[in-house]
């Protein structure tokens, strides 16, 4: 008996593993719901369980299990906070647009939400900053183009002068989107005033966005794009496997610890 307790209790949390990017991506409020529940019943087996084992593998499951569900959620109202702190009307020296997964020749929707964003902020600015297009050549894309030089095109196209432009097509993640342009920056700028920096990306990348600017120290402001309902729920999901992965190290020490002391209940 105890032994088909256990396959099941794992049967399910593989269950969790593979699906719930399914389900979250698409009803976002019952992928929550549905791990809450696991949790709420891996606590309760493992309070009630006479065998030592199965109370302790249960309870390292659930918790482990309600930390990356608290992850989520703290992701979630971040994303929520931050949207109240952007979109402030002003002025800067450089925009600069965060590059987006391109598969194909084509400017994908959220990549093109970013743009017309910064291409509405160019218009509506006194000053015309400059605009920084950021984002290398995924390897297993269609496109022999970059992803900087894909938007610069998109940007073209809607009128903007070529001048304003400046292009970094090396970098491959958020943090070379950073530290890459900033290096354009300074080459760019001349004055002994610190360049005011707008970074225009998406609603649900902020958070990470934020995260990694402060890291490295940068000051500057943020404005976002609305990614579009769904879209946005894939990607969010997307972003919270990126920011377990950025900060892996304390990731594998809470894991570490779940388990040791997992296994203190068993012993």
């Amino acid at each position: 008996m105890i032994f088909l307790i256990l396959l099941a209790v794992t049967v399910v949390e593989i269950m969790v593993i593979y699906k719930i990017r399914y389900v979250y991506s698409r009803k976002p409020i019952w992928g929550i719901g549905i791990v809450a529940i696991i949790i709420f019943i891996f606590y309760l087996i493992s309070n009630i369980s006479l065998n030592k084992f199965l109370g302790a593998y249960t309870f390292g499951l659930a918790s482990l299990n309600l930390f990356f569900l608290f992850v989520m959620l703290v992701y979630m109202w971040l994303m929520h906070r931050d949207q109240k702190k952007v979109n402030m009307k002003q002025e800067a020296d450089f925009l600069l647009v965060m590059g987006n997964k391109c598969m194909t020749e084509r400017i994908p929707p959220i990549l093109a939400s970013r743009l017309n964003k910064t291409i509405e902020l160019f218009k509506t600015s006194a000053n015309k900053p400059q605009i920084i297009v950021s984002g290398g050549r995924n390897p297993h894309s269609l496109s022999d183009k970059s992803e900087a030089e894909m938007m610069q095109e998109y940007l073209l196209e809607a009128g903007i002068p070529a001048n304003h432009i400046i292009v970094e097509k090396k970098a491959m993640n958020t943090i070379q989107n950073l530290e890459f342009s900033s290096i354009k920056i300074h080459r760019f700028w001349s004055k002994e005033t610190r360049p005011r920096v707008i970074i225009v990306t998406s609603d649900y990348h902020l958070p990470r966005t934020k995260l990694q600017a402060k890291r490295l120290g940068f000051k500057v402001q943020y404005v976002s794009a609305k990614t579009m309902s769904m879209l946005k729920w894939p990607a969010m999901f997307r972003e919270f496997t990126a920011l377990l992965w950025y900060d892996r190290y304390v990731i594998a020490i809470v894991v570490g610890i779940d388990v040791l002391y997992s296994l203190s209940l068993y012993i």
